[in-house]
Order: C-alpha cells, then structure tokens, then sequence
C-alpha cells in the first residue's frame, strides 16, 4: 500500500476508490482540485488503497440495502407504508446472509482467499439476479430493479472512459504521488 504524506490533493486520486463512477469523479476533482493551495496542513498522511474512500462505501451500502428493502416491501402482503417499514430490518438481514455464509464457505475451503472480494462479488450477483427477476414483474419494484440496471450501465460508461483517459489518469497520479 502506498501512502502520500502533505498532499491535500491525493484526497481525490481515483486511485483511492473502487468503482468507476467514484474513480472518474475524483478524476475530475483531481484536475480541478490540482492548483497548488496557500494554506497546506501541517500534517497529512494518505493511504492509497481503493478501499478507503467512505463516502463511496456508505453510498453503495445504502443503494444495496434500499434496493433490498424494496424487492422485500412489493413481495410482502401489506400496505405500501407498512411493507417498507417491515422490509428495511429484514433487508439488512438479507444482505448479510451471504456475506457470512460466503465467508464461512471460503473460510472452510481456502484460508488465503479473497473472501471480501469473492462475497461482495457474489452479492452483487445475488441482487442482479434478484433484480432481474424483479424488473419483469408488474410491481413497483420494478422500477427500483431498472433504476439498479441504470446505475450499472453508467457505472460501465464510467469505466470505459476512464479506460480511454488512463494515460491522463495514470500522469495525474504520478503528479501527486510523488
């Protein structure tokens, strides 16, 4: 892990964030942001991990457990306001069986494996499925599942961009880093 010390800029290196939507905005706060500052703090220290950013933690956790909770509230038999109110505990409970039950199966099969990478993965797929499905019915979760279809294909759109901006991204970096 690299780390940047006395750098207010490497705050928005994309290579601090994990999906390309966050990578490609902080790409572009970056290059805003990039104008040498009077005022610098005394004391900085970075890490330069992709897992670090937790604004872009939090937005993603709250996209899946309302994503959840509203493919839980259209199955449950109750009013709308009381189906939600039912279905919000029972999402995060939800999401959390495959986190654990993923992590104790890879645990069990392979002691050095990337389990947060696998049991995310393996999340994401869950919810495309589920989402899949729901986007078929005639409920109005379907509309949750097409909004969910929406951020993945703006999330590739991202991906390919920065793809095609790696040089100027990878240059950006250099610029901070060293």
């Amino acid at each position: 892990m690299n780390v940047v010390i006395d750098r207010p800029e490497a705050r928005w290196l994309p290579s601090r964030h994990r999906f390309a939507i966050s990578r490609l905005f902080a790409f572009a706060r970056l290059r805003h942001d990039a104008r040498p500052t009077a005022e610098r703090p005394e004391h900085l220290i970075l890490a330069v991990d992709r897992d670090q950013s937790a604004s872009e933690a939090y937005t993603v956790a709250v996209w899946v457990l309302v994503t959840t909770a509203s493919y839980l509230a259209a199955m449950l038999p109750l009013p709308i306001p009381l189906a939600i109110t039912a279905a919000v505990p029972l999402a995060a409970l939800a999401i959390h069986i495959p986190f654990i039950g993923g992590g104790l199966a890879l645990r069990l099969v392979r002691r050095d494996a990337n389990r947060a990478g696998i049991v995310s993965a393996g999340t994401m797929s869950l919810l495309l499925i589920w989402s899949s499905y729901v986007a078929q019915t005639t409920t109005w979760a379907r509309f949750v599942a097409w909004l969910f279809f929406a951020v993945l294909v703006i999330n590739g759109l991202a991906a390919l961009t920065l793809w095609l901006l790696r040089a100027s991204v990878q240059a950006a970096e250099e610029r901070c880093v060293r």
